[in-house]
């Protein structure tokens, strides 16, 4: 397991993503926690149009729950930073970065659309998926 042993407290993580974030012309932040589930909710402004994003993790169940939630914060704090420097070095663009996390009017995001369908999605044909979005009849 990644950073079980780390010793950074949830809230220097979580102030950490909050200043990469507003870095990366963030207009907003909040944090999630329910366990197992913890994650940040953020609007970001990709040229000119703002996104709702949301990106969850699992804690596992462990005896220590405490130092559980300062891994899953310390993994979401690098997870976020990776994504923004691919994104700041021009090798991937941000939009295809966060596409799975962007928030749908009905709350879910796009992955938690895509997720229970992968299986079927993986075999379809470009005609398939043209006619299912209703771009061809």
């Amino acid at each position: 397991m990644s950073y079980e042993g780390t010793r950074v407290s949830v809230s220097d993580s979580q102030s950490g993503i909050r200043k990469l974030v507003y870095a990366h012309k963030g207009t907003g932040i909040s944090f999630t926690s329910r366990p197992p589930r913890e994650g940040f909710e953020a609007l970001v402004t990709l040229g000119e149009h703002p996104y709702h994003i949301r990106v969850m993790a699992t804690a596992k169940k462990v005896s220590d729950r405490q130092q559980e939630e300062r891994r899953v914060w310390r993994v979401l704090f690098w997870h976020l930073k990776a994504m923004f420097e691919a994104a700041d070095s021009g090798v991937i663009a941000i939009e295809d970065i966060i596409m799975p996390y962007i928030v749908t009017p009905d709350g879910r995001t796009l992955a938690e659309h895509f997720a229970p369908n992968l299986r079927e999605l993986e075999r379809m044909t470009n005609q398939r998926l043209l006619v299912a979005a209703g771009l061809q009849g």
